[in-house]
């Protein structure tokens, strides 16, 4: 019973280790180092957002601000794809948590965030 057991385990963990785990897809600012942390209302930011799929292509990319959906693009699927937003903060105040968001065929999701304060 103990050797059945045992092989039993050693069986099951040859299965589980035999699945290739898949990595969503990577996404980022590609004008990071352009975006002031600190704004006026008045301004104007182009966010320049770039999302590389990795084991599957992208389909899908997302810009939130606070939580509320600000952008959605959805386009045929692509190994990596750039997009340019212009986004305005009037009526903004204080800290604004901008997200960016990236999906691929999988429904794999990646996301970066930053903080800019809009005084």
């Amino acid at each position: 019973m103990k050797r059945i057991v045992i092989l039993s385990l050693v069986v099951l963990c040859f299965i589980s280790c035999s699945k290739e785990i898949m990595d969503g897809p990577h996404v980022y600012f590609a004008n990071n180092s352009e975006i002031a942390d600190t704004i006026s209302q008045s301004d104007i930011i182009t966010f320049k957002v770039t999302a590389i799929g990795n084991n599957a292509k992208v389909n899908q990319v997302q810009l939130y601000i606070n939580t509320t959906e600000y952008f959605d693009s959805t386009f045929s699927a692509t190994d990596s794809i750039t997009i340019d937003w212009d986004l305005s903060f009037s009526g903004r105040l204080r800290t604004q948590n901008i997200k960016i968001q990236a999906t691929d065929e999988n429904e794999l999701k990646a996301s970066q965030t930053k903080k800019i304060y809009v005084k």
